[in-house]
């Protein structure tokens, strides 16, 4: 009775929430199953993380998470649904919801390759598009795969780098983008860079012509982010051999866009602190904690962080919903929507600023920038940094004012705090800084610092001159010390010896 349900929306989301059930006949093909294993096992070999398996059949989506293994004894029953695309996160999350602040482990860069979209590539093969990846990218405008995914109507690439902690998403971030940038051409996806994405499971079956997505190993080898970082994109890192002299000229387009992706994450990861630290509630002038007062500020921060650091409007949109969530009197989804959308026309002001928009082949924007933005963005004044005035560029002062942060929780954020609080985490770096180099300087390799090596030197000496006959005066003219001090390092030697 349970198995005629097959094709029904409740029997799908009954399946994927209990990978575990004993009621689904595995009828899918062993190759896909070894395909489908082979993939999660190259991806997420020794990730104690949880990892997102997604299923959507026509318009609707469920979305769970579960630990490796789980997934990989069940995946069988997984592709014996019918007429459902699979999904599955690259990257893990540290708990079970996927957003960009929950995710853990770092496990590979990718980039999807819609080339079909193009003119000039719309009618080649896909051995043919592997062919032109090969001659003029891979290995020479991006490094060389480590594995590529037929995913049935494009082409998704991967580059496995050692697994690396969510603290090194803004370098990631910056690396995704400049592959991006780089394959662009050929039909780069711009909503395949995010790190929290799902891609298409090797074995599984695309929905939308029917075609297997199949899994080509191209190199197992494991890269370095930071050796990619350097080998690829050497302005993140210019290198100054003195560090107080400061290089002529303009700042690297490069190295600002990187800070920037820094400090959007940061401050992102600080709203979603922010929220942890109050269990969901709101502070007043007071410093009272209330249901009310900052939940449609918060989102909208939340927002317009997300675009600016993903440029992914719609899951941004679907992530503040989320974050909604967290508060102990959400908002309505209607409110969360209206009162937030003005986080992507300061988006699309923030693009403009001084960074490259990105055109389609036809000649328009990627993302729908009206005139009168060019315009604003064509007559704005520079400040001395090099920053353009576009987008909200909210001050510390302002966003700790309107969030009524308080000294307590501002020692748990990363960036929005206090010129005190920055005072103090200075100083606090400083004095261990200087602690760990005078402790160092002071002490050889046996502990010992040179007033104690120095006075072990005498004992040896005062030892040896006393058993050739020595008087303690001989023995203190000889030396260089008291015939007292001759004395004490005598008695203490042999207490040493003894």
């Amino acid at each position: 009775m349970y198995a005629k349900q097959l094709n029904t929306d409740d029997y799908i989301k009954d399946i994927v929430r209990n990978l575990n059930t004993k009621y689904v006949e595995i009828t899918a093909d062993n190759c896909a199953v070894g395909q489908a294993v082979s993939y999660l096992k190259t991806l997420h070999s020794s990730d104690d993380g949880y990892i997102t398996i997604a299923v959507k059949r026509e318009n609707v989506w469920h979305q769970y998470h579960y630990k490796e293994d789980e997934i990989e004894k069940n995946i069988g029953k997984l592709l014996s649904i019918e007429d459902i695309n699979l999904y599955v996160s690259p990257n893990s999350f540290y708990k079970p919801f996927r957003r960009i602040e929950n995710v853990r482990k770092l496990n590979s860069l990718y980039i999807d390759l819609d080339y079909y979209n193009l003119e000039v590539y719309k009618d080649l093969t896909k051995d043919q598009i592997i062919w032109q990846l090969e001659q003029d990218y891979l290995g020479h405008k991006v490094p060389e795969a480590s594995f590529i995914v037929i995913t049935g109507r494009g082409i998704a690439i991967y580059w496995l780098i050692e697994p690396v902690p969510y603290k090194a998403l803004p370098l990631w971030n910056a690396v995704q983008k400049y592959f991006l940038k780089q394959l662009k051409e050929i039909g780069a996806d711009s909503k395949s860079i995010d790190a929290a994405r799902v891609m298409r499971l090797s074995g599984s079956t695309n929905q939308k012509n029917g075609h297997a997505v199949k899994f080509l190993i191209c190199g197992q080898d494991r890269y370095n982010l930071r050796e990619i970082q350097k080998e690829y994109l050497p302005t993140l890192t210019p290198y100054v051999k003195n560090p107080v002299f400061k290089r002529r000229g303009r700042q690297a387009k490069v190295v600002k866009l990187f800070t920037v992706y820094k400090l959007h994450y940061a401050r992102l990861m600080d709203i979603v602190k922010l929220q942890e630290l109050r269990n969901g509630y709101c502070r007043n002038e007071n410093g009272e904690l209330i249901k009310t007062g900052q939940r449609e500020f918060m989102c909208f921060l939340y927002r317009y962080w997300e675009c600016c650091f993903t440029n992914d409007l719609n899951k941004a949109v679907k992530d503040t919903l989320d974050f909604n969530k967290g508060f102990i009197s959400p908002l309505s989804e209607n409110e969360v929507i209206s009162q937030t959308r003005a986080a992507e026309n300061a988006y699309k002001e923030w693009r403009l600023n001084d960074f490259n928009i990105t055109k389609k082949k036809d000649g328009s924007d990627e993302i729908e920038i009206d005139e009168e933005l060019k315009k604003k963005a064509n007559k704005v004044r520079k400040n001395r940094k090099g920053y353009a005035l576009l987008g909200y560029n909210y001050t510390n002062e302002t966003l700790i004012k309107q969030l009524c942060i308080t000294e307590d929780e501002m020692k748990e954020l990363k960036t929005i705090i206090s010129k005190k609080e920055v005072k103090i985490r200075t100083n606090m770096r400083t004095n261990e800084y200087n602690k760990a180099k005078f402790k160092n300087q002071r002490r050889d390799e046996k502990g010992f610092t040179k007033r104690e090596q120095s006075k072990l030197e005498n004992m040896k000496v005062i030892r040896g001159l006393k058993g050739k006959g020595l008087t303690q005066r001989e023995i203190a003219k000889e030396v260089g010390v008291s015939t007292r001090t001759v004395k004490v390092y005598y008695k203490e030697f042999n207490k040493q010896i003894m």
